[in-house]
């Protein structure tokens, strides 16, 4: 692997080269790890460098003009090679097969090819991230070891929804970080430093891609030309790269139609109720984590509940999900002896970059810090806390509860696909001269009915299953606004359609009507679900690859490559090809 850096090369120099892969996230390096020693050059392209760069960061800023989101966008996009696997959480997990249906009352729904389908690049792409077996229905239990909690919840209303926390291979504390890990030898692949791709540039006729311009900070400029360039910057960066590249094309590459920055979704988050910490530990055993061990080492699972697909059918609900974000009380005997350990061996503890990509949680009272009298009083003095916590970790071989000083039922909701929820241009422009992004996220009447009959359906079977009482929030009881926060998951803004007036990339996701312009990212994703997308978006990054060693490279065919399942012409077999 080789590095260069665009700001020492001359300014006006032109890279030729076989794939360009713009952006070195998770779908960028996922891509650039499928072509490792093809004998394909390829050359991926990065804004910044590979530590943090405060000015590479001011080119995500965003005027919003619709439901509130998070404007520190610090806390949501990396630029640094790796992307945001450097500050993401780690929560995996698969869409749902409903997902990938068309629905009657989920408006634009349905994907161009079934769950069933993708599970091969699930497979390999949880090999990425580090997870465990890819498992997430109720035979898990049977993988962790242990029985299936009862009585059960009532599968016409609720059923469970399992989580996996991603580990990177050189620290288990920490989710994969693709920049940090990504070394290889392999001669094909080359990392472009610094190179702001700032128009995508087209013949004539607007029907080809036949370069990329990239700028660096001070200006200079230089463009790279490739057989096939895929776009993996994001679900917002991607339309916004699209709809700036507007020399040739008024409207934008790949708006022919208007559907460029269109159907944007993320995850409306919000807790939607709370349990009182004193008579909390049931529910903490029941929906807290597992722990499943194989020659891969440890892999964590975390327990939740979803809608059933009878009720959102039955209901006309998307798809929602819930699961306990567990607050530490300051004397819990567990975090203390963590934070002992580090102050004893003189160590600063290091910045918790999971906890910052957390940025959704509330945060409450400041916890000041102890003296070490204090802290180990809290730890002996509550030592029956101790023997039961190494109780389930080495019998029940689960982590030990926590005692919290609060505990918040978090839901995530799927978004309906709006075409009035979208990604524009602003007038305002960045240091480069590129137009901000302008954001209308929009919130539908679904969301919040979803929401509201989630915490209903909850505390019924709950109470039912004699747990512990979900104290819902006022907000839900008196129908006051809610409080939603976007989850830093942007998708749909170039959705995969059979046609270019409701999407714009194709089933292979090349962009309709373009040579040699391919889309990799959660922007592809025709609908939400509520699962962290990461694990899908690296599983399509994959796939994809698959897919252009063989259109555009001829490769040898590789093993598994979805091509649709409906014959039509947009979903040819590659075989035929």
């Amino acid at each position: 692997m080789k590095w260069h850096d665009l700001r020492s090369f001359e300014d006006g120099a032109v890279v030729e080269t076989d794939l360009c892969i713009v952006g070195s996230g998770f779908a960028g390096l996922s891509i650039a790890k499928e072509f490792a020693e093809t004998g394909i050059e390829v050359w991926i392209i990065e804004s910044s460098g590979r530590a943090e760069d405060a000015e590479a960061q001011t080119l995500n800023e965003i005027e919003s003009v619709g439901a509130p989101r998070v404007m520190q966008q610090d806390l949501m996009r990396y630029r640094i090679f790796g992307g945001t696997s450097h500050i993401w959480s780690g929560q995996c997990a698969p869409f749902d097969e409903i997902d990938f249906a068309f629905r009657p009352w989920v408006p634009y729904s349905g994907w161009m090819f079934s769950r069933q389908e993708l599970d091969p690049y699930l497979e390999r792409a949880g090999e990425n991230l580090g997870l465990g077996p890819h498992c997430y229905t109720e035979a898990l239990w049977k993988r962790l070891g242990t029985d299936r909690p009862t009585p059960t919840v009532d599968p016409r209303y609720l059923e469970s929804a399992f989580w996996q926390a991603s580990k990177s291979h050189h620290n288990a504390k920490l989710p994969a970080r693709l920049g940090r890990n990504f070394l290889s030898d392999a001669p094909n692949l080359n990392i472009l430093l610094h190179a702001n791709v700032t128009h995508l540039d087209t013949n004539a006729t607007g029907k080809k891609l036949e370069a990329i311009e990239v700028t660096t900070l001070e200006g200079k400029r230089a463009w790279v030309k490739a057989k096939a360039t895929v776009l993996c910057c994001g679900g917002i960066e991607n339309a916004r790269l699209l709809l700036a590249s507007n020399r040739i094309l008024p409207n934008g590459v790949g708006n022919s139609h208007d559907t460029v920055g269109r159907f944007l979704m993320d995850h409306p988050g919000c807790a939607i109720g709370h349990f009182d910490p004193r008579r909390s530990a049931k529910v903490q055993d029941r929906f807290g984590q597992y722990w499943l061990d194989d020659e891969r080492g440890r892999h964590v699972y975390k327990h939740g509940l979803k809608l059933s697909p009878h009720v959102q059918a039955e209901e006309g609900l998307l798809n929602c999900a819930a699961s306990l974000d567990e607050y530490p009380a300051a004397d819990d005997p567990w975090t203390v002896m963590r934070h002992l350990r580090t102050r004893l061996q003189n160590r600063h503890a290091p910045e918790d970059v999971v906890a910052r990509a957390m940025f959704w949680r509330d945060s409450g009272e400041e916890i000041k810090e102890k003296s070490l009298y204090q802290d180990g009083l809290a730890v002996v003095s509550q030592s029956h806390r101790i023997v039961h916590g190494l109780y389930r970790r080495f019998v029940k071989h689960r982590p030990p509860i926590l005692k919290s000083r609060k505990i918040h039922l978090y839901c995530l909701v799927e978004q309906s696909p709006d075409p009035n929820s979208r990604v524009t241009l602003a007038v305002q422009k960045d240091r480069l001269g590129m137009p901000l992004s302008r954001i209308d996220w929009r919130i539908g009447a679904q969301e919040k009915q979803t929401v509201r009959r989630m915490g209903q359906l909850v505390k019924q079977e709950l109470r039912r299953l004699r747990l512990p009482e979900l104290i819902l929030e006022d907000w839900l009881i008196d129908g006051a606004d809610y409080p939603f926060t976007d989850r830093a998951h942007p998708m749909g803004t170039t959705r995969m359609a059979s046609n270019p007036r409701e999407g714009v990339v194709d089933l292979q996701c090349r962009v309709h009507g373009m040579e040699g312009l391919y889309i990799a990212g959660s922007s592809v994703f025709p609908t939400a679900g509520h699962a962290n997308p990461t694990l899908m978006v690296t599983a399509m990054a994959i796939r994809l690859a698959d897919w252009l060693k063989v259109s555009e490279f001829r490769a040898t065919q590789p093993q598994h490559i979805s091509t649709g399942s409906d014959g039509g012409n947009d979903r040819m077999n590659v075989l035929n090809r």
